[in-house]
């Protein structure tokens, strides 16, 4: 025969009854308070979305406005790296004719530039040569100083019969050699003008942006030609 279980009085139960109310109870709590902490991190990431959305907004309005200043940089970087082909035109000019030096000269003594062909005209002039209306300098006969010899009659009583001969000889040396002035500044030429290659250069980019280009063919030009445009102003 199979035993019979044993049985249970009713304060058994009820004991039994209230631990499993009160486990119950504790796991409700426990559940309820895990509840409450999601919730409360749940609000918290919400809030870090809300703050990182607003850093990402300003975060764009920042990198639109250095976009905006870089651009305007750019602008005036370029507006100021654009150089006006007339106002070079103006600058590139020479005196003399006032149009653009296709074969610039320096000269060397004051650091002036001129056309080729004006400067040459320049050293060749006489009282009575004309110039171009549109010249932006005022030609005038050189004079030079003769009050030397007056001034040697002077001093000549007090100084050996040598000296005063090798004065007049460095005087009549002086006289036979012309004197070349630069058209702008009047400043005395000793030295041959020279080639200004940067000028020329320029000069042929204006040129060709104007739409003026070169069609003048001065002497130094010319192929095969030995000797310089200035040797017979200044010879060696």
């Amino acid at each position: 025969m199979v035993p019979k279980a044993p049985r249970k009085d009713g304060s058994s139960w009820q004991r039994e009854n209230s631990r499993l109310k009160q486990m119950n109870e504790r796991l409700e709590r426990q559940v309820a308070s895990q509840r409450i902490h999601l919730d409360n991190s749940k609000k918290r990431l919400e809030e870090q979305n809300q703050e990182l959305g607003a850093q990402s907004l300003e975060l764009n309005a920042r990198h639109k406005e250095i976009q905006l200043q870089q651009e305007k940089v750019a602008a005036l970087e370029a507006k100021e790296s654009c150089i006006d082909a007339t106002k070079l035109d103006d600058m590139l000019s020479c005196d003399i004719c006032a149009h653009l030096m296709y074969s610039p000269y320096l000269l060397s003594d004051c650091g002036h530039c001129y056309c080729e062909g004006c400067l040459k005209g320049w050293f060749e002039r006489n009282t009575d040569q004309t110039y171009p209306r549109t010249s932006r300098i005022q030609h005038e006969p050189q004079t030079r100083a003769s009050g030397f010899p007056e001034i040697l009659n002077t001093i000549g009583r007090y100084v050996s019969h040598p000296i005063r001969m090798q004065l007049q000889a460095m005087y009549n040396n002086r006289q036979q050699q012309p004197e070349y002035t630069c058209p702008g500044c009047r400043k005395e030429v000793t030295g041959k003008p020279v080639v200004n290659f940067s000028v020329k250069d320029m000069v042929s980019v204006v040129g060709n942006v104007l739409g003026r280009p070169n069609t003048r063919r001065e002497s130094s030009n010319i192929r095969g030609q030995q000797a310089g445009p200035f040797d017979a102003f200044f010879p060696r």
